[in-house]
């Protein structure tokens, strides 16, 4: 047996366990306390290079491969970038904008943006984030985004990037502050606030939203995906739940790589 099918099964093995156990013991809610202490010692303990460049099993049209976090990151924000110009966004904010990197690669691959503001639930993440605006990691950001140094250099001298602390149930920000807003897996830890997650990102937009997350529909009929975001209690709610926050959809994908344990699914709204 090959070592990714191994991975693949012990996986299936850990959600079935984990599955029983729920049912029997029954599970507690995640706490937005629990996920500042997680992410914020992450960040502490990982530098840039370790995050980005480990590997991890991941599926790409359905196969099992190897895949480091920064291709994973390179396709997706690809997309992002996409959707951003052609929407001729000038401002951005990002939900849990961690260590930075993808408004540093936005930045580069987005000439109309200006302003790229992120938030995160923890100082840890703002501090990295910062630190990060301050000091680019360039090698990281030619990876993601193609570009040379240069170019990265002078297109980050024209922008305004910035990151603040705080909870995106409940965004420090004004009505309509945004051109656009997006999340990468972020609203993934939240499994019951979502519905003011979703309101919270209409009332500081103006155009657009992109929001990857793990919604019920990326993860069809695969049932060990399904029961492990409810083992770890994650968000996995239809994407359709975003109408109710305002918002007009118009358009659903699935990416063709993936994460090992679940799937996201990019959906694109417009303010409504």
């Amino acid at each position: 047996m090959n070592t990714l099918r191994a991975k693949q099964l012990r996986f299936y093995y850990g959600v079935l366990r984990g599955a029983l156990s729920r049912a029997a013991l029954g599970g507690s809610a995640r706490k937005e306390k629990e996920v500042r202490m997680v992410y914020g010692g992450n960040y502490m303990r990982e530098t840039n290079e370790a995050f980005m460049y480990k590997q991890a099993l991941a599926y790409e049209r359905g196969k099992p491969v190897t895949r480091s976090v920064l291709e994973y990151k390179r396709a997706l924000l690809q997309r992002f970038a996409d959707k951003l110009n052609a929407s001729g966004s000038e401002s951005v904010l990002e939900f849990g904008s961690g260590r930075g990197f993808n408004l540093l690669a936005l930045a580069v691959l987005c000439p109309r943006l200006k302003i790229l503001q992120g938030i995160d639930l923890t100082k840890e993440g703002v501090a990295c984030a910062r630190q990060n605006f301050n000091e680019p990691p360039f090698a990281i950001l030619e990876s993601l985004t193609g570009a040379s140094r240069d170019a990265i250099k002078k297109r980050l001298a024209e922008v305004a990037l910035s990151a603040v602390e705080g909870s995106i149930t409940a965004l420090p920000f004004d009505d309509g502050s945004f051109d656009a807003v997006f999340s990468n897996s972020v609203i993934e830890q939240i499994p019951r606030d979502y519905p003011s997650v979703f309101k919270e990102a209409h009332r500081v937009a103006k155009t657009i939203g992109i929001f990857s997350e793990p919604f019920a529909e990326a993860q069809g009929l695969n049932v060990f995906y399904r029961l492990y975001l409810k083992n770890i209690d994650y968000f996995c709610a239809s994407y359709r739940v975003v109408e109710d926050a305002g918002w007009r959809i118009t358009h659903f994908e699935i990416p063709q790589l993936q994460k090992a344990v679940f799937n996201t699914g990019v959906l694109t709204v417009l303010h409504a």
